[in-house]
C-alpha cells in the first residue's frame, strides 16, 4: 500500500506535537517537583491523591483542637496549683486563729487577710483563657462566680464539659466545670471560706475549727481535680501524638503518589528533547524531498 506525502506529513506533525507535549509536561514536572497535579496526569491515582488530602486535613484540624484543648488544660492546671496554695495558706491562718492564744482582735486582723484571699479565690474561678472563662462549664459568656451580698459566692456557669475531637469519632474533655471544682461535690469552698470568715470576726472557737475541717475537705478536692486534669492533659499529650505520626504517614504517601522523582524527570526530558530533534530532521527531509518532486 503506497502511503501519500500527506500522509507522512501528517504523522510526522503529529509525532512532533506528541513529543512537544511530553517535553512541556517533564519541563512542568521538574520546574514544580508535582508529578501528579491534576486529574490528567494519571486518573488512578490522583483520586487517591483527594482523599489523602481530605484525610490530611481532618487530622490536621484534630490537632488544632488538641492545641486549643492543651492551652485550657495547661491553664486549669496552674489555676488549681494556685488555688492549692491559696486554701493551704487560708489553713494555716486558721490554725493560728484557733490558738487560745490568739485574741478577739487577732481573729479580726486575720479575718481580714482570709477575704483578701476569698477574693483572690474568685478571681482564680473566674481565669479565662481567650476571653472564655475556663471554669464555666460550656457556659462562657459570663464569670461563672459572682460574688454577691456579703461574702457570698454564687455559681452562673453550668455542669456540662467541654470536648473536643481528636480523632476519628474520638472526643476528650478539655476542662472541669467549677461547681465540680469550687462548688462540690465533698465541700463548697466558697461557703467554707465565708463560714470562716463569720467565726473569725465574732469570736467563735468552734466554728474556726469547723472551718479548718472544711479547709481540709477542699484541699482533698482540688487535689482529685488536678490529678483528673492530669489525666485529661496526657490524653491529650497521647492523641497529638498519635496525630503527628498520622499526619507525617499521610504527608509521605502523598510525597510518594505525587513528588516528581527528578533524576527520571530529566532523564525523560533529555529523551524527548532529542526525539523531537529527530523528528524535526525527518520533517526537513520530507519536506526538502517533496519540494523537489514539486519542482521537476
Amino acid at each position: 500500500m503506497r502511503v501519500s506525502d500527506q500522509q507522512l506529513f501528517g504523522s510526522t506533525t503529529g509525532n512532533l506535537q506528541r513529543t512537544k507535549e511530553r517535553i512541556v509536561r517533564a519541563q512542568e514536572q521538574i520546574a514544580s517537583q508535582l508529578r501528579v497535579a491534576k486529574p490528567s496526569d494519571d486518573p488512578s491515582i490522583f483520586g487517591q491523591v483527594i482523599l489523602d488530602k481530605s484525610a490530611l486535613a481532618d487530622n490536621d484540624q484534630w490537632i488544632r483542637n488538641i492545641q486549643f484543648g492543651t492551652a485550657r488544660v495547661a491553664v486549669s492546671d496552674q489555676t488549681l496549683g494556685q488555688t492549692q496554695s491559696l486554701i493551704s495558706r487560708v489553713r494555716e491562718l486558721a490554725v493560728q486563729a484557733r490558738s487560745d492564744t490568739t485574741s478577739a482582735q487577732g481573729r479580726v486582723t486575720i479575718a481580714q487577710e482570709v477575704r483578701q484571699l476569698h477574693r483572690q479565690l474568685i478571681q482564680l474561678a473566674n481565669t479565662e483563657v481567650a476571653g472564655q472563662p475556663v471554669f464555666a462549664g460550656t457556659k462562657t459568656d459570663a464569670p461563672p462566680f459572682v460574688l454577691g451580698v456579703g461574702d457570698t459566692v454564687s455559681y452562673q456557669g453550668n455542669s456540662e464539659s467541654q470536648s473536643i475531637g481528636v480523632g476519628p469519632n474520638q472526643t476528650t474533655q478539655i476542662v472541669l466545670p467549677g461547681d465540680q471544682v469550687f462548688t462540690g461535690p465533698t465541700t463548697n469552698i466558697f461557703n467554707g471560706l465565708s463560714n470562716l470568715l463569720v467565726a473569725l470576726e465574732s469570736n467563735n472557737g468552734a466554728g474556726i475549727e469547723v472551718g479548718i475541717g472544711s479547709l481540709d475537705k477542699a484541699i482533698d478536692q482540688i487535689s482529685l481535680a488536678q490529678g483528673q486534669i492530669g489525666a485529661i492533659e496526657n490524653r491529650l499529650d497521647t492523641a497529638h501524638g498519635t496525630s503527628l505520626v498520622v499526619s507525617a504517614a499521610i504527608q509521605q504517601a502523598l510525597s510518594d503518589q505525587t513528588d516528581t522523582d527528578l533524576a527520571t524527570a530529566l532523564t525523560e526530558l533529555q529523551l524527548q528533547q532529542t526525539a523531537y530533534q529527530a523528528t524535526s530532521q525527518t520533517f526537513i527531509r520530507l519536506f526538502d524531498s517533496s519540494l523537489l518532486k514539486f519542482l521537476r
